[in-house]
Formats: C-alpha cells, structure tokens, sequence
C-alpha cells in the first residue's frame, strides 16, 4: 500500500486535532482516532489502479477520504467537494501549509459544480449509494471507479446493483465501475 509522506501525516494529525478543538471538524477527538481514519482512508490503495490522473472526492470533511489519498497519490489531480466554510477553510489550510500541489478544494454543494469527467469518484458516509450515484453521473466515464466508504448495512442499499464490497474491519468499501452506472 502506498503510504503518507510521516512528516505530513504528522502535521495533519496535529492541524486537526488543533482546529478540531475550536470548530469540531470530526469525531475523531484523540490522534489514535485520526490515525483510524488515516488507516481507513488508505485502504482502497490496496486494490485501486495506479494510472489514475483525476479524482474526485465528495463531502471531504475534515480531509477523510479525499485529503488523505491526494497526499499519498500526488500525481493525482483531486478535486475535493466541501461546502461547509469551516471544513473548506480547514482543508485549504492544509493545502497550503503541506504544499499540496495537486489539490483543488470546491466549496459547493455537488449539485452545485458544472459536470467534468474523472477517473475515481469517493466519498464517505454521505448519503445513500443511488442518491449519490444519481448526483455523481455527470462525472463518470466508462472507465471510472468509484469508491463509497460504507458501513455494515450496505446490503440494503445496493438492491440491482452492478458492484463489488470489499471489507476492512468495520467498513465497507463499495467500488462499482463507470460502464456499470452509466
């Protein structure tokens, strides 16, 4: 699996745990959580493609999943969706402080950004897979997979749906490919 850069995932931890105190960006309160979502976010580069040149990650957050695998693919152009000020703010600092070049943070509402095609599309636990497919197939192109971080009741959302699961502890990672959706 590729890894993080330890200096950046250090400052990572850090930023968040700093600015988590003052605008409550997520849950993860300890650096051990973080690390949980450091792990979590990473996971996909055991099975994903390594040719991939864009990337789009919906609902950043705090920088979970999207952050986090710009700064181990960074030949990867990422395009990281936040609409809430503070997350975006958070994630642009990041951005900034880590010299990630190959980021591009939008702060909109996916709905809200004009379609372009990529070749991997995340996002964790942001709403249901069809509702998030159905926003997202402006983006998709034969060949993009997608990657949905979900938990354990996946099952009930994936009812007639072209997809693979692939498990971690307590995740799923749904992938389903572009030609499937589109």
């Amino acid at each position: 699996m590729r890894k993080l850069e330890s200096k950046k995932k250090e400052v990572f931890i850090e930023k968040l745990l700093e600015w988590n105190k003052i605008h409550n960006l997520t849950g993860a309160k300890t650096k051990e959580e973080i690390e949980k979502n450091i792990i979590d976010s990473l996971y996909p580069l055991n099975f994903l493609k390594k040719d991939i040149k864009t990337a789009l990650d919906i609902g950043t957050g705090a920088g979970f999943p999207g952050l986090i695998l710009a700064m181990a693919m960074p030949d990867t152009k990422w395009f990281l969706v936040e609409p809430r000020n503070k997350r975006a703010a958070f994630l642009n600092y990041i951005k900034t402080i880590l010299n990630l070049k190959n980021i591009q943070i939008l702060k909109k509402r996916i709905e809200e950004i004009k379609p372009f095609k990529v070749d991997l599309i995340t996002s964790r636990a942001v709403m249901k897979t069809k509702d998030l497919l159905n926003l997202v197939k402006d983006f998709i192109k034969e060949d993009t997979t997608i990657i949905f971080y979900k938990g354990e009741n996946v099952e009930n959302e994936i009812k007639n749906l072209k997809c693979k699961i692939v498990e971690f502890e307590k995740r799923k990672y749904l992938i389903i490919k572009g030609k499937d959706v589109i």
